[in-house]
């Protein structure tokens, strides 16, 4: 459908989404040369039908003239629109004033909302062809992700799960990280249902977890603009190599932070790890400005039921985890006190490197942490009590993270 083409489709490309931002045109009855006004619908901007009536009457009375209130939406098949539920994303909507009746005519939309109409078709499109992100450009995402990122970019990560772009928003020229997750995939990774943008959304003011921007839905894929930092704690350590122990100590006060905030809002992270340690430097300095909790893609609510779902990164997973026997917050206490063993020593705390899934489980569920001979003699005993703690493989006896802030490492 071109600029002048008729309005075929009754309903928008996308379903209804009630607690999503839709864009929606909405056209005059039958007025087939007015191109419409482009609006974006949601619950959170409009109380009721008859909040987004008022606006659309508004609206629509800068460009043509009104016989009265527009009292009534309908699409092109005739269809009516009573709620704001009724929506979905691109509809073309036909507005009618009091006691009109729906006129048919060769309805045609203003170019802006066809190109997003189009953007969605072939994003949909490429989406069917493919079944995956891998194929996907920038080009295919929407229109409103669009505007973060430059066309011509290439992404940082590009897989069948997950497509990540280093971005920019328009106004403030601000870094962010725009990101996009299959939901389905995702959530058959780990046998739950994904809800990182949830998640991230009750958890946001917290200056230790990774601040969510904006985001688009559908129901298949999630679009998340988030917070930009400068690297992750594997990158610092890859460069640097281990920390000293007031370094570590900086990083786990604010990851402690941010869990215990997660943990008193029913949330548990069950990825924690270096990679998704964000931190952002003192300007030209290796000083840690900040360290946030990022990718909440594993994160799930807790509500006093065991789970015993496995999931997460092995070489990070709690022995109840790998056992399947039933967990709760107490596993992110366990992947923080891999973390600290990593920032410290170097390497992992059970048996060698993680050769593959079958000997780290083993060797997690053979005990406690074996220490390098080099490091033992030289790591602190707050240090080395921390860790202890931290890597108690019965759960029960593991110190929840509410009460680190009892431990001396922390408090030196």
């Amino acid at each position: 459908m071109s600029d002048q083409s008729t309005c075929s489709a009754s309903r928008g490309v996308g379903p209804p989404l009630h607690k999503r931002a839709l864009r929606v045109c909405f056209l005059r009855n039958g007025d087939r040369h007015f191109k419409g006004v482009n609006m974006v619908v949601s619950q959170a901007r409009f109380k009721d039908i008859s909040a987004l009536l008022q606006e659309v009457t508004d609206s629509l009375k800068r460009h043509v003239v009104l016989r009265s209130a527009i009292s009534n939406f309908r699409r092109t098949d005739g269809s009516h629109l009573r709620s704001l539920s009724c929506f979905s994303e691109t509809d073309i909507v036909i507005c009618c004033c009091k006691n009109e009746e729906i006129v048919s005519v060769n309805y045609s939309i203003n170019k802006d909302f066809q190109r997003m109409v189009d953007s969605c078709q072939r994003w949909r499109q490429r989406r069917s062809d493919s079944g995956t992100l891998e194929c996907m450009k920038s080009l295919d995402l929407p229109e409103a992700i669009q505007l973060y990122i430059e066309s011509h970019i290439e992404p940082v990560v590009q897989n069948t799960r997950t497509l990540i772009y280093r971005g920019k928003t328009r106004a403030s020229k601000t870094k962010c990280i725009v990101k996009m997750v299959n939901k389905q995939t995702q959530s058959n990774d780990c046998g739950d249902t994904y809800m990182e943008a949830e998640v991230l959304r009750q958890l946001q003011s917290h200056p230790n977890i990774i601040e969510l921007m904006y985001t688009v839905e559908d129901e298949c894929y999630m679009y998340l603009v988030l917070e930009y930092l400068d690297c992750d704690m594997q990158e610092v350590i890859q460069q640097l190599g281990i920390l000293s122990e007031a370094c570590a100590r900086s990083v786990m006060r604010c990851t402690v932070s941010a869990l215990a905030h997660m943990h008193q809002l029913q949330v548990i992270h069950r990825d924690i790890k270096p990679e998704n340690l964000r931190v952002c430097f003192s300007s030209g300095q290796w000083n840690f400005k900040m360290v946030k909790v990022a990718n909440f893609g594993l994160a799930t609510h807790y509500r006093g039921s065991k789970l015993n779902v496995r999931c997460g990164t092995p070489c990070y997973m709690a022995p109840e985890m790998i056992a399947m026997l039933g967990y709760d917050y107490q596993v992110d206490s366990w992947s923080l006190g891999v973390t600290l063993f990593y920032m410290l020593c170097g390497k992992i705390p059970f048996a060698s490197a993680c050769e593959n899934e079958k000997n780290v489980y083993a060797a997690i569920m053979s005990g406690g942490p074996t220490y390098p001979k080099d490091m033992k003699s030289v790591m602190s005993p707050e240090a080395t009590q921390l860790i202890d703690g931290l890597l108690v493989s019965d759960p029960s006896y593991r110190v929840p993270i509410a009460d680190l802030g009892q431990y001396q490492f922390l408090a030196l």
